[in-house]
């Protein structure tokens, strides 16, 4: 398998748990999925709220990309070799079960394993907690 020469994106995703609620799905990326082709998912994260029982749905072409679920410090440096997860089916659904943050990386990206971080695309995404839920 050859190894893709363009970086694979990062993605953090910050779940809070807001209870009770049926889940959503949703397709990182949109129509464009789990790619390093032009894919804004800060922009894409922004509109999204993510809560416990969603679901976040990763396409992707497995001979060019996999999604690994990685520490904080490895997705700072972008080290894929102790992951949590990884996943390589190119449709995987990962449901949030819990709240937190969850930091995913594409291993296969020579740049991104180089630390090329000028190249890396990182993206961050954020839940707040329903109103009543926030601490006075």
């Amino acid at each position: 398998m050859a190894y893709y020469t363009k970086p694979c994106a990062a993605l953090l995703l910050m779940m809070s748990h807001l209870g009770g609620s049926m889940g959503n799905v949703y397709k990182v990326g949109d129509s464009a999925g789990w790619t390093n082709t032009g894919v804004d998912y800060e922009k894409w994260a922004s509109s999204h709220t993510f809560k416990v029982g969603d679901k976040i749905v990763f396409n992707y072409d497995p001979e060019k990309h996999d999604v690994v679920e990685v520490s904080q410090q490895d997705y700072n440096i972008c080290n894929s070799n102790s992951p949590i997860s990884r996943y390589s089916s190119g449709n995987d659904e990962l449901e949030i079960i819990t709240p937190g943050t969850f930091y995913y990386i594409c291993s296969y990206s020579k740049m991104c394993e180089k630390g090329g971080n000028q190249d890396r695309q990182r993206k961050e995404y954020s839940v707040t907690p329903l109103p009543h839920q926030q601490r006075a």
